[in-house]
């Protein structure tokens, strides 16, 4: 099925969309959970555990919201549903 510019434009800006909604929630849990900032894992003081942890939870939670974007937007396609509607 040919995708249309608007279409993969819509796709696009909603996908970049996900990972910004994910990256907020993200932190804000890191913080509920552990009562402090995220970790910035290029301070040399940050202990390599801490870092690895921050780089492991932040890329997965993105990584999966951005999964199951991207799945619901093939399933809507599939159905011959608009994206953005």
């Amino acid at each position: 099925m040919a995708q249309t510019l608007v279409e993969r434009l819509a796709a696009a800006a909603l996908s970049a969309l996900v990972a910004i909604v994910a990256g907020w929630a993200i932190k804000k849990t890191w913080t509920l959970v552990t009562g402090n900032e995220p970790p910035n894992p290029e301070d040399p003081e940050v202990p390599a555990r801490q870092a690895v942890t921050w780089f492991l939870a932040s890329g997965v939670g993105v990584g999966v919201a951005q999964l199951l974007f991207h799945r619901s937007v093939a399933k809507r396609r599939a159905f011959g549903r608009p994206v953005h509607g």
